[in-house]
């Protein structure tokens, strides 16, 4: 296994633990979008500082370079918002499932902005993968099948990813090292924490949405050290790689997802089982069918 391989496959198994976690937070514990998101700007600090310690401090970059990498930052945390309501509509697979739009906006942009090639193949998985997330937003309610509310907010979402992986391949040669690089990018992300801590109103607000037990705080940590490993394993995949072959291995998240909630379910009160009937195994399986085909012609 190459080391690219490794480390794009390692994000989205790291990212599919933090899914399930994240469902039974957003449904235990800490019910506020904006709250959550903030968490993951804000905790973003230490990693910082540990970054630039591992970059020896090395400021030699061009301060236009800096300012694309800041607002790459932005651009991966304030999907967050996005993300957390999706996983309050849906159960985490599904969500998990509908991160097949990535690869869309990924290759597309890669290809207009670092002139990353496209092929007839890679076309038709694109369309392939669209009906994969196609299929894993369509939920049963009074009897009838309609696209859920989280589907337009995951298209949304996944775009704005997408322009963040693009920014961060597109600059990272322009930094002395890796480290120096992920840490701007990390401060973008940081940054944004002020936009929901802004007013006293605001910080009342997060603190008391944050009144959670002991229980609640180890899942927080959890997630986050375990999300931020997937984001720096992936950040470190797209230098060693493209971005659109890159992207398209997020595909494997919805598999390690589905494993990881079943496993779960057995020892966290927390993690809702899966639902487990006939229809909705079809679906999951026909989504996972779909995804499967679009990343081998890929």
């Amino acid at each position: 296994m190459s080391t690219w391989l490794f480390f794009a496959l390692l994000s989205p198994f790291l990212w599919a633990v933090t899914n399930v976690l994240d469902g039974a937070i957003r449904h235990h514990f800490v019910q506020d979008d904006f709250a959550l998101a903030w968490w993951i700007a804000v905790t973003r600090l230490p990693f910082i500082i540990l970054l630039l310690v591992l970059g020896n401090f090395d400021f030699s970059f061009q301060l236009s370079d800096m300012l694309w990498m800041l607002f790459g930052g932005v651009f991966w945390v304030a999907p967050g918002i996005l993300y957390f309501r999706s996983i309050h509509l849906e159960d985490p697979t599904r969500v998990a499932l509908m991160f097949q739009i990535i690869p869309i906006f990924g290759l597309t942009l890669s290809y207009f902005i670092l002139g990353e090639t496209l092929t007839s193949v890679q076309a038709i998985a694109f369309v392939i993968l669209m009906l994969g997330g196609i299929l894993a937003a369509l939920k049963r309610i009074d009897k009838k099948w309609h696209i859920s509310s989280a589907f337009f907010l995951m298209i949304l979402a996944t775009f704005l990813w997408s322009v963040s992986d693009v920014i961060f391949k597109k600059y990272e040669p322009a930094f002395a090292n890796f480290y120096t690089a992920f840490a701007i990018y990390f401060t973008g992300s940081f940054f944004a924490s002020f936009f929901f801590a802004h007013t006293p109103k605001k910080i009342r607000h997060l603190i008391q949405a944050f009144h959670v037990p002991l229980r609640g705080w180890a899942f927080l940590v959890m997630t986050q050290l375990l999300g931020i490993s997937g984001a720096l394993t992936f950040a470190y995949a797209l230098t060693l790689g493209k971005v659109s072959l890159t992207v398209v291995l997020i595909g494997t998240q919805p598999l390690f997802v589905f494993t990881f909630g079943l496993f779960l379910s057995r020892f966290l009160k927390e993690v809702k089982p899966e639902p487990m009937t006939k229809r909705i195994l079809f679906f999951k399986g026909l989504s996972f069918a779909l995804v499967m085909l679009g990343l081998w012609m890929l």
